[in-house]
Parts: structure tokens; sequence; C-alpha cells
């Protein structure tokens, strides 16, 4: 009998919790719950893009079709441009480098059909000691901050398109 009682408390506590927590708007990180009217976005760039890739693979696991083509037809994101430039940050009093700073810029659109065009920018900063003695490393290095850098300006991308979307 106390068995009972005491896993029928725990089950209510849990759906209480369960409720509670999916009231207050919570979702899991990387989940992208866009409308339903979502079904088929356009992914567009001139150029080969890491970018276009990478909100390619979110949508498609999101259960969304997606094409590359500029098809004006559809929803799209069009990717207008994007650039890597690499700055020196700090040197030592020898004159060599000891940091350098990667700035990533994106220009892009949101084309919804039934709404206006959104035009929007991203500009992400990264910095990272420069060992001179490890050049190899500093290119791994540098490479996975890009990698870093992509996947966060996806992020903010597929942000601004669930919030326009609305």
């Amino acid at each position: 009998m106390l068995y009972k009682i005491k896993k029928t408390s725990f089950t209510l506590v849990v759906i209480i919790t369960m409720t509670l927590i999916s009231a207050c708007g919570y979702s899991l990180r990387g989940s992208l719950n866009l409308p339903p009217s979502l079904n088929h976005i356009s992914v567009y760039s001139d150029n080969y893009s890491e970018l276009v890739n990478s909100i390619n693979e979110t949508l498609l696991s999101s259960g969304i079709r997606v094409t590359n083509s500029n098809n004006q037809t559809v929803d799209r994101i069009l990717i207008l441009s994007e650039s890597f430039n690499r700055r020196q940050l700090t040197m030592s009093v020898s004159g060599r480098v000891n940091e350098y700073e990667l700035i990533y810029d994106i220009d892009y659109e949101i084309n919804l059909l039934n709404k206006k065009t959104l035009s929007d920018s991203i500009t992400l900063y990264r910095d990272y000691s420069f060992d001179e003695n490890n050049v190899m490393g500093n290119s791994d290095r540098e490479d996975y901050i890009k990698n870093e850098m992509v996947s966060t300006a996806a992020t903010l991308i597929f942000n601004k398109l669930k919030a326009y979307a609305k």
C-alpha cells in the first residue's frame, strides 16, 4: 500500500515538473521548431559555402525539405556574401605576432513568400594565440575556430528564421 502511494506521488511529481518545463517554453538546445508552413526551404549562395552546408544539415535533420536553387517560388535563405578576415591582435617585444583575431562577416536575406524580405548581417569575432614553434597546430586551431564560427552563424540565422516566421 505504501509502495503504491510513493509510486503515485512520484508519477505526479514527474508529470507536474514536465508540464511546468514545457509551459515556460523550454526546448532542448539545437532543436528547431519551425512553423508547419515552412516545410520546404531553398538555401542558396552564389559561391560554395560551408555555411549553406551547415544550414542544410540542420534543416534536413528537422524534417524540412531543402533545395540549393535560387527558386523564387519557395521560402528562401540567401547568403549574399561571407568572408573571413584575420588581423594581428597583439605582438611580442621582438615584433612577432602573439595573437590573431578572426572576423567572420555574413550578409544574408530571408525571403518568406507571405512576408517582406528580411535583410541582415552577422559579424563574429574570435581570437587565438599564435605559437611560432607549432605552425601546423596553429593552422588546425584556426580551422577549428572557423568551423565553430560557421556553426554559430548558422544557429543565429536559424533563430532569426524562427522568429521571423512566427
